[in-house]
């Protein structure tokens, strides 16, 4: 039976703002978990609001880059009460490394977190070694 191993991060820091569609949005690094075990890395990172087409996935030089932003839209006349309905962005950048098999990764997205699959390499993979 292959051990789980979890990390996680809730670190939500405060970035410096962008302009995003001529609106200020504060930049946050998401919360997230990850857990592997010898066939894959698995990621659940928290994007509470966000919708399916708002969020950009991208791997290059073994860096998972993911972007996402939450656009909240009020009905016409009403005023927000608080801060809890403003546009947020969120920006998570992680070291994959090489033994991830980048052709491979696959993403979820269900009731505001972020799941993704990260299957290892088969090289890298345990295996049994027959003894002759």
């Amino acid at each position: 039976m292959s051990e789980r191993n979890e990390i996680s991060c809730d670190n939500e820091q405060a970035k410096p703002t962008t302009a995003l569609a001529a609106r200020r949005v504060e930049q946050y690094k998401p919360r997230y978990t990850s857990s592997y075990d010898d066939h894959a890395w698995e990621v659940a990172v928290e994007l509470p609001g966000v919708k399916r087409e708002n969020i950009s996935i991208t791997v290059e030089d073994e860096i998972l880059d993911i972007s996402a932003n939450r656009r909240f839209e009020l009905p016409e006349g009403w005023r927000p009460l608080g801060h809890a309905n403003e546009d947020r962005g969120y920006r998570l950048r992680l070291d994959v490394g090489p033994e991830v098999d980048e052709s491979q990764i696959s993403a979820e997205l269900s009731d505001g977190v972020l799941t993704l699959r990260l299957p290892l390499r088969d090289e890298v993979k345990p295996r049994s070694i027959e003894i002759k």
